[in-house]
Order: structure tokens, then C-alpha cells, then sequence
């Protein structure tokens, strides 16, 4: 029932964008290279990703700084509140890449609660057709994944994915 349950939110838990130009009011977030580095959930997260791409004959993805700021701020924001969406506090995607200082031209996330490790939330991912469809979108090329745990231990998941605009 439980896992009945998850799977339903993970249905409903996938979304893609692709605009000429992102929206302009989402305040800038100050990024500081050196301050972010991978935790071996989110390393092993791109990794499994990549690996279902190159299955697909799809070149990977490359971590992105400003996608990863995007992502852990969005999983914390999710672990905090408790609550699994793509908008919270009226911050869609978008908003929240536009934020990191992140211009795109194509754009998709994936979120996920309560998955052990990097393996269970990848195939939790792979078992749903839209978040499937974000993983194998040939139009991504950079990749922001982020974990983060809520007061009980459980975990928020995100994968943003996104091609720079061209200019």
C-alpha cells in the first residue's frame, strides 16, 4: 500500500519545461563555487542517471553548479516544509533556476520522498514515464541533484535538468 502510494506521488511528481526565455522576477542567489561540493547520495545520483543514458545511446550530463544550488535549495525547502511539490512558497522551477543565475532553453525536474539511496529513487524514476522521459530527454545537457532529510530522517530528492539558452 505504501508503495502504492509513493508511486502515485512520483506520477504526479515530474515536470518539463522549454521556453525562449525563463521568467525575470525571481530574485538573484548569491553562488559560491568553492562552498558547494557533491555528497556521495548526489554523486551517486548523476552517476546512475548517466548510466541509464548512455544505455539509451545519450551523452551524460554535467553537474552544474548553479542546477545543484537550485536543487539542494529546493529539496531543503521540500524537507522542511514536509511537503513533495514542484512549486512551494509560489517558486516554481523555473523560478528557482532563474534564481541561481541559470538563463535555460530547455528545462525539466524530477522530485521523490522517502527513497533509501541514489539505486531505490533511480528506480522509483525509471518505473514512471515522465520522470523516465526527463532522465532520457536528449535536449538536457547539465544536471543539479540534491537530497535532503526532514525532522523524521526522511529523504526530499531533486534532479534538475537543463540546456543553457542559446544566445
Amino acid at each position: 500500500m505504501i508503495r502504492l502510494h509513493i508511486a502515485t506521488l512520483l506520477l504526479f511528481a515530474s515536470i518539463s519545461f522549454a521556453e525562449a526565455q525563463p521568467p525575470a522576477t525571481a530574485p538573484k542567489v548569491e553562488v559560491k563555487k568553492d562552498e558547494l561540493k557533491l555528497s556521495k547520495e548526489e554523486q551517486g545520483v548523476i552517476d546512475l542517471t548517466n548510466e541509464e543514458r548512455k544505455k539509451a545511446d545519450l551523452p551524460p550530463l554535467k553537474a552544474n553548479f548553479k542546477l545543484m544550488v537550485a536543487a539542494r535549495g529546493h529539496a531543503e525547502n521540500m524537507a522542511k516544509q514536509d511537503k513533495l511539490h514542484h512549486v512551494l512558497d509560489e517558486k516554481q522551477p523555473a523560478d528557482r533556476v532563474k534564481a541561481a543565475g541559470y538563463d535555460y532553453g530547455y528545462l525539466g525536474e524530477n522530485v521523490a520522498w522517502n527513497q533509501a539511496d541514489p539505486k531505490e529513487v533511480l528506480e522509483s524514476w525509471m518505473n514512471s514515464q515522465s520522470h523516465k522521459d526527463n532522465i532520457l530527454n536528449k535536449e538536457y545537457a547539465e544536471i543539479g541533484v540534491a537530497v535532503a532529510k526532514n525532522a523524521k530522517g526522511e529523504r526530499y530528492w531533486v534532479q534538475v535538468f537543463a540546456k543553457q539558452l542559446d544566445k
